[in-house]
């Protein structure tokens, strides 16, 4: 889902611009009262989110959210069916921080984000607390969650094969890496 890299990808720009009209907000209000909680938050970017030449980080987002009066998951894509990590940003946690939460690495709880881990149900009653969702929901999108990553084609693992030594220094071989 929903944070690549910087981002949160499930932004909507188109929603940003609705709920920021919606209030009568210049971009420059919006900016001033959003650096409330995200400092350095600029009307320029604002004008970048808002015509999608931007994403917003997930704190930024929740600023903008927050500033607003509105929910998070108002400035996102809508969906049908929602995975972990779109629960996790609806609420405007950072995973290192849910992780850190539920008493777990960060590295255990990306596993189980991205679906090739399945939480237990004592877990899924403590996220369920965290995230302030119902446990049906939050149980329905671990399923989701899990039945996406069974079907996505398996990446085959490369790490300390040839191939993968070749794919690190294309072009190169050393002489130390010849068969």
């Amino acid at each position: 889902m929903t944070v690549a890299g910087r981002g949160v990808t499930d932004f909507a720009p188109a929603a940003l611009l609705s709920e920021r009209t919606g209030v009568n907000l210049s971009r420059e209000e919006l900016a001033r009262s959003a650096s409330r909680y995200e400092p350095c938050l600029s009307a320029a970017h604002v004008s970048l989110y808002e015509v999608g030449a931007r994403v917003p980080q997930l704190s930024t987002l929740v600023a903008l959210a927050r500033a607003l009066g509105v929910e998070v998951r108002s400035l996102l894509v809508p969906v049908e069916t929602e995975d972990l990590a779109r629960l996790r940003v609806e609420a405007g946690i950072r995973q290192r921080d849910l992780a850190r939460s539920l008493g777990l690495p960060q590295a255990r709880w990306s596993r189980i984000e991205r679906g090739l881990l399945p939480p237990g149900p004592a877990l899924l009653r403590e996220l369920a607390e965290i995230l302030g969702r119902p446990l049906d929901v939050v149980a329905r999108s671990s399923l989701q969650t899990r039945r996406r990553a069974l079907a996505a084609p398996s990446r085959p693992k490369l790490r300390g094969t040839r191939a993968a030594r070749e794919m690190t220094m294309p072009g190169r071989r050393l002489a130390a890496y010849a068969p």
